[in-house]
C-alpha cells in the first residue's frame, strides 16, 4: 500500500458556542467562547486487540487451553517480530458459568491482549492465523505515530481561532478585547475507519482489499476561553 511520508494536517474549526455575560460587579464584563479544531493525520499504526479465551468442564482444563492459545499468540507475535514494547495484556481472569443448577457449571477464561504495529500486511497474516487457531473475537483499529503533534496543533488553531472570534465580537460590539480569565481544554482522537471481526468458527475469511488504500486519523481539540471586556 502506499505509504505518507509526511504529515498532512487538514484543519478544522467548528462548533463555536458563544456567549457574552454581564458580572454583577459591573466593572468585569467577560465574553465565553468554546471552540473545536481538527487535524488529520496518516494512519501509519494498527492497533490490534485479541481477546483470548477458553472453556472447558473443569478449571483446570479450561487453563490449560487457554494456556494453549497463549502460547499460539505470542509464538505468532514473534514470528511477525512484534516488539515487546508494543504488546500490552491483561491477567488471565476465570469464572463459572453456571448452566441449569448451581451443581452443573463450566469454566471460562478471559484474557486481553493489545498489539500496536506498522505493517499493515501483517493485519491479514495475523486474523487469519488467529482463525484457524481457533480465536473468535478480536478488532483492530488505526492509529498514527504523530498523535501527540497533532492535538498540540489542533489546540494552538482552537486557542487562534477562538481569540479571533472574541475580538470580532467585541469591535462589533463596540469594546475591545481584554486579557484571559479563564481556558479549559480536553482532546479527543475520532478514527475514520474501524474494522470488527467476530468470527463463530463458521463463517470464511474473505481477502480484503482495503488495506491498500490510505487511511487517516482525525484528532481534535476542545477549548473554551472566557476574555474579559475594555470599553
Amino acid at each position: 500500500m502506499k505509504r505518507l511520508i509526511v504529515v498532512t494536517a487538514v484543519i478544522f474549526a467548528f462548533g463555536s458556542a458563544i456567549k457574552a455575560q454581564q458580572s454583577q460587579n459591573s466593572t468585569e464584563r467577560t465574553i465565553s467562547i468554546s471552540m473545536t479544531a481538527s487535524e488529520l493525520l496518516p494512519a501509519d499504526l494498527i492497533t490490534f486487540n485479541v481477546t483470548i479465551n477458553a472453556e472447558a468442564n473443569t478449571p483446570q482444563d479450561a487453563f490449560a487451553i487457554h494456556q494453549e492459545r497463549e502460547s499460539v499468540l505470542a509464538r505468532l507475535l514473534k514470528k511477525h517480530d512484534i516488539k515487546e514494547s508494543d504488546i500490552h495484556f491483561q491477567p488471565v481472569s476465570m469464572r463459572k458459568r453456571y448452566n441449569n443448577d448451581r451443581d452443573n457449571y463450566r469454566t471460562t477464561t478471559s484474557q486481553q491482549v493489545s498489539v500496536s504495529f506498522s505493517d499493515f500486511s501483517n493485519f491479514e497474516v495475523i486474523q487469519m492465523s488467529l482463525i484457524e487457531h481457533g480465536f473468535d473475537q478480536f478488532n483492530g483499529s488505526f492509529s498514527s505515530t504523530k498523535m501527540s503533534e497533532g492535538k498540540d496543533a489542533a489546540l494552538v488553531t482552537a486557542i487562534e481561532a477562538a481569540r479571533q472570534k472574541a475580538e470580532l465580537i467585541a469591535k462589533t460590539s463596540g469594546d475591545s478585547l481584554g486579557k484571559v480569565k479563564s481556558i479549559t481544554y480536553g482532546d479527543y482522537v475520532v478514527s475514520s475507519r474501524m474494522m470488527n471481526m467476530e468470527f463463530d468458527g463458521m463463517m470464511e475469511m474473505k481477502r480484503s482489499s482495503m488495506m491498500e488504500f490510505d487511511q487517516s486519523v482525525k484528532v481534535s481539540a476542545n477549548i473554551s476561553m472566557v476574555f474579559f471586556l475594555k470599553n
